[in-house]
């Protein structure tokens, strides 16, 4: 007699939280190849070895979470390219906006960005089941690397001070780009709100200060970034 595998934490959920989940699932699946995409091409645009081979390290990352976030909404019943299409649009339209013009931009990018998205995908994970939320921590964990890129943009300052506004000017706006898409992406998937707002689920949602609370965290999580490249947030 076969032994059976223990029930999963996923397995109790709703049809509406379950399709609130696979929504949040579809945007981290989104943006991890997206990311993954990304850093690579900023890894073939670095000469020097030790930063392409941090940069091609966070690559790997995530496309390994890609895999993983991918693996995790199939086991929930859900496809995992219809779950990412509709966060598709939002996404290619903040990197329309926010593309960078050479290497020292693209670095900045790779470090705000990825940060930005890790901070708000940790915080609405506790609006998820338990099996789930592990796997977006998973995937929202910090790169080893980081610390390479943050020297690599400091060292750039470095040698021409006069990058140093511009870029804190572009660190500022890419905030402001993620913030904005993000607020369109929860305006479109009802079923995602409702999950983060407990309307899915008999777990508390966030309320109307919460919310207010959890865009003040990413707003000093994004200032403490800034001040570790060296530039005014």
């Amino acid at each position: 007699m076969s032994e059976q595998a223990p029930p999963s934490s996923s397995d109790g959920l709703g049809a509406r939280e379950r399709e609130g989940t696979i929504d949040l699932l579809g945007a981290i699946a989104y943006g991890a190849i997206s990311g993954f995409t990304r850093m690579a091409a900023d890894s073939e645009m670095a000469r020097d070895l030790r930063l392409k081979r941090a940069l091609a390290g966070m690559a790997a990352k995530e496309f390994h979470n890609h895999e993983d976030l991918s693996d995790h909404i199939t086991a929930l019943g859900g496809d995992p390219v219809a779950a990412m299409a509709p966060f598709e649009d939002a996404f290619e339209a903040f990197h329309a906006r926010t593309r960078p013009r050479d290497l020292l931009e693209g670095l900045v990018k790779a470090y705000i960005g990825d940060g930005i998205a890790n901070d708000f995908f940790l915080e609405i994970s506790k609006y998820v089941d338990a099996e789930s939320r592990e796997v977006i921590q998973r995937a929202s964990g910090n790169h080893r690397d980081v610390d390479t890129i943050v020297s690599a943009v400091r060292e750039g300052i470095r040698q021409d001070p006069r990058r140093g506004g511009p870029l804190a000017l572009w660190g500022r706006r890419l905030m402001g780009e993620a913030l904005t898409q993000g607020q369109v992406v929860a305006a479109q998937r009802e079923a995602l709100s409702d999950l983060v707002l407990g309307l899915s689920h008999d777990r508390p949602g966030a309320t109307l200060e919460e919310v207010g609370q959890l865009m003040q965290r990413l707003t000093d999580r994004h200032q403490l970034r800034m001040g570790r490249l060296g530039l005014s947030a």
